[in-house]
């Protein structure tokens, strides 16, 4: 009966450990926009307008781009802003970046989740669809 139990704690532990959530948030409360970027890999996939708002040389590199979360599923971004609304439409967040980096539990993968790379993520508090500088 030890031994089950042992086996069952080292087993929540090992999962727990592995996990690529991140964990800890900074506590800085920031707004930034952001724009989805639809990659064909699993791969963190919204970057902050700051990198190319006023570089049109800029090209996107895989460091800079970002995993968003909600911190209350009700505030999930809709479906359709996946689908079309990104085209149109960038993301104004208000919320926290984690201080270490991850994959967000709330990231949908395209192949497997554990085939993406870990990067900065950012779990918002409160969104708003800003209409994107070329589409107003």
């Amino acid at each position: 009966m030890k031994r089950i139990v042992l086996l069952v704690i080292s087993g929540v532990l090992l999962l727990t450990g592995c996990s690529d959530q991140p964990t800890k948030l900074s506590g800085k409360i920031e707004t930034i926009e952001v724009a989805h970027i639809n990659w064909a890999c699993d791969c963190a996939d919204f970057i902050e307008t700051k990198y190319f708002r006023n570089n049109p040389d800029y090209e996107t590199k895989e460091e800079d781009c970002i995993f968003i979360e909600p911190a209350n599923p009700k505030l999930k971004i809709p479906e359709d802003y996946y689908t079309k609304g990104y085209f149109d439409n960038n993301l104004k967040l208000t919320g926290q970046f984690y201080t270490d980096k991850g994959i967000s539990d709330s990231y949908e993968s395209k192949v497997s989740k554990s085939s993406a790379k870990k990067a900065k993520v950012f779990r918002y508090d409160s969104y708003k669809l800003i209409k994107q500088a070329c589409c107003q």
